[in-house]
């Protein structure tokens, strides 16, 4: 019966509502959480066997197989970015309307409706070659936005399953309840913004799940690979670099960083031609520097600063944030246990926690590549965010975005609360 509660309340998530319906939303979500939770909680009462729960699991991501993503726009680039790839353009040479002129489409609504409805029409593409190859392989579905959709959900739900196996593997290989993974499976956040919405942070999880089971099995080679996986897909893993290669020694120390090397250099070369990395680097700044949405410390000192530096603020705290951050990284990184995987995981989880903490844009989708990784050590931070970070969607409204500070002190209450009770497990 819970389960098809959940599978109707998804139901409503994929079809019936518009992003403005906030408080509509909120008490689905709400609802979901619940029985995520309950699921969790009863599993061994109701004999619900890991099989029969996984099964039940990707049923309910299949409820949104056909559904349009309501909670995000972003995958109209997506889809733009590898129509221009199947049509031999590259998109980190040319602005989006550059492009579209350049194809002459301008008849097509297709190509209008991808070009109007994507919220980076002003900015050169940001997303790495490796996240370029989903795009391009959902393009082959043609020029029907249906079927480039369900291409990539279809991508991203084959990465989902391969995340529960991941997990699986790690729970047994350290001897952890297998149950555990449920604790993924039917999270509402992951089911939503991964399936849902097309995000590509399960993606992320996969390289850095593949990296932490081969790192317990002593291949520190493959370890390298999955790493560089996840740093293919998202630039954000690079900041585990200085605590991987201080938790490795000697000859593993040299294997992992020259084959990491080697293999960011091989997925990144469609950047080198024609100085494709001087526009990426452009708009990656332009984000650091541009925007922001759902941030804690960063909204903290805008508003402390008001008093003192004049507009645009984030020009000043952006940049400064993002030292202080490395600084607490590297500090976190020196300390880590050689030889501890647990210790390891554990701080990686919190490098994506302070990361996360010190950024001016913190949506959603974020969270789930420290959430998957908590799993394995008990992390509670995350569990407890992806439960309260969907209050961050009452910025949307039919007029565009306007952020409240009382969610937002809310919100960050609860989560600064929970760190404080949970700061003892990285100082010990």
């Amino acid at each position: 019966m819970v389960i098809l509660i959940y599978s109707i309340a998804l139901f409503f998530f994929g079809y019936c509502f518009d992003r403005s319906d906030f408080f509509i939303q909120l008490g689905f979500y709400a609802l979901c959480f619940g029985i995520y939770l309950l699921i969790w909680k009863n599993a061994d009462r109701w004999k619900l066997s890991l099989k029969t729960g996984l099964i039940f699991a990707f049923f309910l991501r299949a409820v949104l197989l056909f559904s349009e993503p309501v909670l995000s726009d972003d995958f109209y680039r997506f889809i733009f970015d590898g129509q221009l790839i199947k049509n031999g353009i590259n998109p980190y040479l040319y602005l989006p309307q550059e492009a579209f002129d350049l194809l002459k489409f301008g008849d097509s609504e297709y190509w209008n409706q991808l070009l109007t409805h994507m919220n980076s029409s002003g900015y050169y593409s940001v997303y790495p070659p490796l996240h370029q190859l989903f795009f391009w392989l959902a393009a082959l579905g043609g020029e029907d936005l249906s079927m480039n959709i369900l291409i990539l959900r279809l991508a991203i739900l084959l990465f989902e399953i391969l995340n529960c196996l991941l997990l699986l593997k790690i729970l047994m290989q350290w001897n952890l309840p297998k149950a555990k993974v449920l604790l993924y499976a039917f999270n509402p956040l992951v089911i939503l913004e991964l399936t849902g919405n097309l995000h590509f942070e399960g993606m992320v999880l996969f390289g850095l799940l593949g990296m932490v089971y081969f790192m317990g099995k002593l291949k520190i080679a493959k370890a390298s690979i999955f790493w560089t996986w996840a740093v293919g897909v998202k630039l954000s893993p690079l900041m585990l670099g200085p605590i991987l290669l201080k938790f490795l020694g000697g000859k593993n120390r040299l294997v992992f960083l020259f084959l990491s090397a080697l293999v960011i250099v091989l997925l990144f070369i469609p950047l080198f031609f024609e100085g494709a990395y001087l526009n990426f680097w452009q708009s990656f700044r332009l984000y650091q520097s541009s925007f922001e949405f759902n941030a804690s410390i960063y909204y903290f000192l805008r508003w402390i600063s008001g008093f003192y530096l004049d507009y645009n603020p984030i020009q000043t705290l952006g940049p400064l944030l993002n030292m202080v951050s490395l600084f607490l990284i590297l500090w976190v990184s020196y300390h880590v246990k050689k030889d501890n995987l647990a210790d390891l995981i554990l701080r990686i989880v919190w490098i994506y926690l302070i990361y996360l903490l010190f950024q001016t844009t913190v949506h959603p989708w974020y969270l789930i590549p420290g959430f998957g990784l908590g799993i394995l050590v008990k992390d509670r931070v995350f569990l407890i965010w992806t439960c309260v970070v969907f209050l961050s969607y009452h910025a949307y409204d039919d007029f565009g975005v306007d952020e409240r500070w009382p969610i937002l002190l809310l919100v960050y209450t609860i989560l600064y609360l929970v760190v404080i009770l949970e700061k003892n497990k990285i100082l010990k």
